[in-house]
C-alpha cells in the first residue's frame, strides 16, 4: 500500500513538473531557433558589408573602375563616342 502512494505521488510530482517546465523549455526552444536564424542574418550582412567596402575602396582608387561603373551604370561616354545597343531576340 506505502509503495502505491509512494509511485502515485511520483507522477503527480512528475505532472506537475512538466506543466510547471515545459512551457519554459518551448519558449527556451523557440528563442534558440530564433538566435540562429538572427545570427545567420547577421553573418550575411557581414558579408555584404565587406563586399561594399571593397567595391567602396576600389571606387575611390582604381580609375580603371570608375571608368567601367562610369559606362555600363551611368552610361557615361566619352567626347566622340557614340551608345549602340543590340537587343536579343527571343533569349540569344
Amino acid at each position: 500500500m506505502e509503495k502505491k502512494r509512494i509511485g502515485w505521488k511520483i507522477i503527480i510530482a512528475s505532472a506537475v513538473l512538466a506543466v510547471l517546465f515545459l512551457p519554459g523549455i518551448t519558449k527556451f526552444t523557440q528563442l534558440k531557433a530564433r538566435q540562429a536564424r538572427l545570427d545567420n542574418g547577421i553573418e550575411k550582412l557581414r558579408a555584404g558589408e565587406v563586399g561594399l567596402r571593397e567595391e567602396q575602396e576600389r571606387l575611390e582608387k582604381d580609375p580603371t573602375y570608375i571608368e567601367k561603373v562610369a559606362r555600363e551604370k551611368l552610361q557615361v561616354v566619352n567626347k566622340g563616342e557614340t551608345i549602340v545597343r543590340v537587343e536579343k531576340k527571343n533569349g540569344r
